[in-house]
């Protein structure tokens, strides 16, 4: 074998754990640094949907509270269908509990 052939396998080698270095730190920075990153915010405002809360009924049967935009909904999810128990709007400003008057 030539030495030549053997230094370019260790180069491409070395080269390939610098990229693969490289992105797992990107990774761990974006992570990060998501509450301040203005793509991550704009992923987080674009949100309409929420699921507010979720219980379990039974085995088979669960209670979820979804959020859509100004809307709640009550949802019985089952196998067979799924029942809406409940729908209500909501303000779009969230009331405090602790009024300093």
């Amino acid at each position: 074998m030539e030495i030549g052939l053997i230094i370019k396998a260790v180069l491409a080698l070395i080269f390939v754990l610098g990229l693969l270095f490289v992105t797992v730190w990107g990774l761990k920075y974006c992570e990060l640094k998501s509450g301040n990153n203005r793509f991550f915010n704009k992923i987080r405002q674009a949100k309409r949907l929420e699921i507010k809360e979720s219980t379990r009924v039974d085995l088979r049967n669960s209670i979820v509270l979804i959020r859509c935009d100004d809307t709640e909904h009550l949802v019985l999810l089952s196998p067979g269908h799924n029942l809406l128990l409940e729908s209500k709007k909501i303000s779009a400003q969230p009331q405090s509990k602790d009024h300093k008057k």
